[in-house]
């Protein structure tokens, strides 16, 4: 049976399967006991009639024959031969052929005189065709009964798990105080299916509530001490340093707390509900300014590796995007293409409804570049202790704001990660 098939129309197909098969098998058992009795009477009948007719004739006595029988006598002086379709009958009962059907015979040889009895059941088979007739008539009318019985019994038995769907899909089972669901059904399967359900969603709501506190906790707790980080490098850039390396120092130390600061407001974007999505602190920004920025940020590391970091520029996009989810997937991107690269250009191509960052590195076979998107999944070992999850941030990213990032082999070589604003 087809596993696609929904519960209650396997139900359906299963009453109409089972109800054909006894129906046919009854109506089977049916036409051979008719044969069977139609058989064993008529060759009682034939007999007991023929014994009668020879006892008769010994007596001198007339016989009368019924208007379905015919009596061939062979062997009496001066009696007629028998008719050539009678030729291969034996002594007993059995059926000749004669004009394309079936006549029942009884042959008796006494003192020399073969009798044969033959009896006409013309009319008894046309009875045997209408019992034949209604037989599959009855089959049919009771898959047919079947089918109904079974589409009533199939909306009655599915009708509490639907039920029971329904409830659980609801937004409000995972609120604290939602009722419990077993409490709905009778102690049968449906309510045990209820009560296990009711722990699963128990478990589900508490690992929620967990992960809102954790959120909550972190939203407060992180921002505090990063604000006091970057308030704290910002006064001492206004108040001037001594040392030009200390300066240099300080602008790492207050560019990687921007940057951690994005990070925890992208993480905690993510851990949101998506119905809940909000913009956080960041607001929403331009691709052509956040890609100025991060140029600016990652020039110097480019260069350090060798390599020409540019921006091109194909066409204008004026859509504004959430600030801190558009500058993880670009910072991320960039970086990575920078990280792989071991010498030739990375390139920020923008254009409209979207961007690419290509490179020129070795680029990646095609049947693992799927895998580069999943978590813990990273390239080169030796290129350092990072954990593989900047391309499944930038995914998870993707998908939340009904995005599309794809790999691609780059013209020049190496890879293209292309960013569509757009699925279509």
């Amino acid at each position: 049976m087809n596993a696609r098939h929904s519960l209650a129309r396997r139900i359906v197909i299963a009453f109409v399967l089972l109800t054909l098969v006894i129906s046919s098998l009854f109506s089977l058992a049916l036409m051979q006991a008719m044969n069977f009795s139609e058989e064993f009477l008529t060759e009682t009948a034939l007999r007991q009639r023929l014994d009668t007719i020879i006892a008769e004739r010994k007596a001198g006595k007339p016989s009368d024959l019924d208007q379905d029988m015919e009596l061939f006598i062979a062997g009496e002086p001066g009696g007629d031969a028998l008719p050539t379709w009678l030729d291969g009958a034996a002594p007993g009962f059995g059926e000749m052929p004669r004009n394309g059907r079936e006549y029942p015979v009884m042959v008796r040889d006494e003192d020399g005189i073969r009798y044969i009895l033959v009896l006409d059941q013309q009319e008894f088979e046309r009875f045997e065709e209408v019992i034949s007739y209604f037989l599959v008539l009855a089959v049919l009318l009771s898959v047919l009964l079947a089918w109904g019985l079974g589409r009533l019994v199939a909306r009655r038995a599915i009708a509490p798990v639907t039920r029971l769907a329904g409830q659980v899909q609801h937004r409000e089972q995972l609120l604290p105080l939602a009722p419990p669901l077993a409490s709905d059904y009778a102690p049968d399967e449906v309510g045990t299916l209820a009560a296990a359900f009711d722990t699963a969603l128990g478990k589900l709501r508490q690992a929620l509530q967990r992960e809102r506190l954790f959120t909550s906790d972190v939203s407060h707790e992180l921002r505090t001490p990063l604000m006091v980080i970057e308030s704290s490098c910002d006064l001492m850039l206004a108040q001037g340093m001594p040392d030009a390396r200390q300066e240099v120092v300080v602008r790492r130390i207050l560019a990687a707390c921007v940057e951690m600061r994005e990070l925890v407001a992208t993480f905690l974007e993510l851990a949101r509900a998506p119905e809940s999505q909000s913009l956080g602190d960041g607001g929403e920004i331009g691709l052509q300014q956040i890609a100025d920025e991060l140029i600016g940020r990652f020039r110097s590391e480019a260069e350090a590796r060798g390599l020409e970091l540019s921006l091109l520029v194909e066409s204008g996009d004026e859509a504004r995007h959430p600030a801190p989810l558009l500058r993880a997937i670009l910072s991320n991107l960039l970086r990575n293409a920078i990280h792989y690269t071991d010498r030739g250009f990375v390139r920020l191509v923008l254009r409209h409804g979207g961007f690419s960052v290509c490179d020129s590195g070795v680029g990646i076979p095609r049947e693992q570049r799927d895998a580069v998107f999943l978590p813990f999944v990273r390239g080169d070992a030796s290129r350092g202790d990072g954990l593989g999850l900047g391309l499944s941030l930038v995914q998870r990213i993707c998908q939340r704001q009904g995005w599309r990032i794809r790999l691609e082999e780059s013209k020049n070589g190496g890879c293209e990660f292309r960013v569509d604003f757009s699925p279509d």
